[in-house]
């Protein structure tokens, strides 16, 4: 299997987890198309993920499962399956950068706790400009599940940096990285991120993905991460049947 199969399969398989954290959490598999939802009322935090081009004839269950919810979502294509949802409006490209897990570089002498998830649900909501109760419905449900861990890095006592780890097969996501913003540019983001890195290696993972914004790209190629074909987000929802249509 190749590292971008495996970053396709764990990125499913996290959310998976996810939901499954939460109380109002749910996954399902359409056959090509795999579903999941938070219960939290944000797009990207809601999505479908096709993973064969058979999916697409499953897309009018899918908005049906999801408006029976309430919750907006997405369609998130592999840019290597090369096709576009009929009546689908392309959104954005969400990029992946990957590295494998040896020669990290060392890690950084900062002050660091794990799973204080409320301080991360803290830097998440400034770093991240949402709500602190929405932040804090996004992340504290993330720490009931074995294989997420939270880091957050500090200085003077003060939470200023955050960073979030899930493995799956050993395969390491790491997601919301966030320092707050009189933080940034100090190397604390860089921090976070090493520090899930080491975890991740010395629990047996070789392979660590990330989805990474303009602003810290230049900080992840610096650690090792290359870029890799991106995950295509698509708007579908409005193109679809809008009457009861079974999953």
């Amino acid at each position: 299997m190749t590292p971008l199969e495996r970053q396709r399969l764990a990125t499913c398989a996290v959310w998976r987890l996810d939901a499954d954290s939460r109380d109002d959490g749910a996954w399902t598999d359409l056959g090509g198309l795999q579903l999941h939802a938070t219960g939290l009322p944000v797009p990207w935090w809601n999505g479908a993920h096709l993973t064969s081009p058979d999916g697409l004839a499953h897309l009018p269950a899918a908005a049906a499962w999801f408006r029976e919810r309430g919750l907006p979502w997405g369609l998130l294509v592999p840019a290597e399956l090369d096709v576009e949802p009929p009546g689908g409006s392309w959104v954005t490209d969400h990029p992946v950068m990957m590295r494998g897990l040896s020669g990290l570089p060392p890690a950084e002498d900062v002050t660091l706790r794990w799973d204080a998830a409320d301080d991360a649900a803290a830097v998440q909501a400034v770093g991240f400009d949402t709500t602190p109760n929405l932040s804090r419905d996004f992340v504290l449900p993330k720490t009931r599940g074995a294989a997420c861990r939270l880091v957050v890095g500090y200085v003077g006592g003060e939470p200023v940096a955050t960073a979030t780890l899930v493995q799956v097969d050993g395969v390491a996501g790491v997601y919301g990285v966030a320092a707050l913003p009189e933080h940034r540019r100090r190397g604390l983001g860089r921090a976070v991120t090493l520090a899930v890195l080491h975890a991740a290696a010395d629990d047996g993972c070789d392979l660590a993905f990330l989805n990474p914004s303009p602003m810290a790209h230049g900080v992840y190629a610096s650690l090792g991460f290359v870029d890799d074909l991106p995950w295509r987000v698509w708007s579908v929802a409005d193109a679809l049947p809008q009457g009861d249509v079974q999953p």
